[in-house]
């Protein structure tokens, strides 16, 4: 007899994602008195902008957390009470990514249909996240690949974002540590390794911090700097899953050597 395969609840998805739209909608619609604060911290003027759109947008992400904590909690395989924090990173940077695309879009159809690449975007996020639960699922490897996939996009995405707005060192290298140990921790758990990825991911992270603060005041685009942390991030990754497999061997190291290398010479040749 084939197994009966668990599906997402199409009340939560379709819930979940109508207010996510909602909210993308209402930035264009909603205008928010902005507030505007600043503080010294060792000599440093730090100051804060909210506005509409920073509001929204971080309603969108906590939105999408909360709502796939939601969905996730109806798996019948996962245990009562249980919170499981990794399905939260890849749905909430999504939401965040699409809706500062979204709101880069002027009025007509190509909002609309943004609109309806964004609403399909986050489905299938859902939905993935959904059917990784189970790895005896047989759909779980599909989802994961495309979870990864995602996952690497949108933290060069966030990469390139945190450069191209040329925010102080002290602020970016914070958000980039932040940004590439979420991704690097939630692919590790991902890839099922248990509680040595919160170790895995915060050596990724301190490393790629560190290459970001080397290479924070070079004359590099920044596609090209986001490019080469994203490499980084991927490296990591790669190597910690070797180390952890028991399988890290010379010609392993070498391997991701030159991978590593061709894809430098790639990204500083054509980004």
């Amino acid at each position: 007899m084939n197994r009966k395969l668990p599906q997402p609840d199409r009340d939560r998805v379709s819930t979940l994602t109508a207010l996510l739209l909602l909210t993308y909608t209402l930035i264009r619609i909603v205008v928010l008195p902005s507030l505007e604060t600043e503080f010294y911290v060792l000599g440093l003027v730090i100051r804060f902008e909210f506005s509409t759109s920073s509001i929204m947008l971080t309603l969108a992400a906590a939105l999408a957390v909360a709502g796939s904590d939601w969905l996730i909690r109806s798996h019948p395989g996962i245990e009562e009470g249980r919170v499981r924090l990794e399905h939260w990173v890849i749905p909430g940077l999504a939401a965040l990514g699409a809706g500062a695309i979204l709101i880069r879009i002027p009025e007509g159809p190509a909002f609309w249909i943004g609109l309806i690449l964004t609403a399909t975007l986050l489905i299938a996020v859902l939905i993935s996240e959904f059917i990784v639960l189970d790895p005896d699922d047989p759909r779980c490897d599909n989802a994961a690949i495309g979870l990864t996939a995602l996952a690497y996009l949108l933290l060069i995405g966030a990469l390139f974002a945190i450069r191209a707005i040329g925010l102080r060192a002290a602020f970016a290298i914070p958000l980039i540590l932040f940004a590439s140990g979420a991704v690097a921790w939630r692919l590790l758990r991902l890839a099922q390794v248990g509680n040595s990825s919160v170790q895995y991911a915060l050596l990724i992270s301190g490393l790629t911090a560190q290459i970001a603060w080397g290479i924070h005041y070079w004359p590099l685009p920044p596609l090209t700097g986001a490019l080469i942390l994203g490499l980084v991030v991927y490296l990591g990754n790669g190597l910690a899953l070797a180390h952890e497999g028991g399988t890290l061997e010379r010609i392993r190291i070498i391997e991701f050597a030159a991978v590593g290398l061709i894809a430098m010479v790639a990204i500083l040749t054509l980004a």
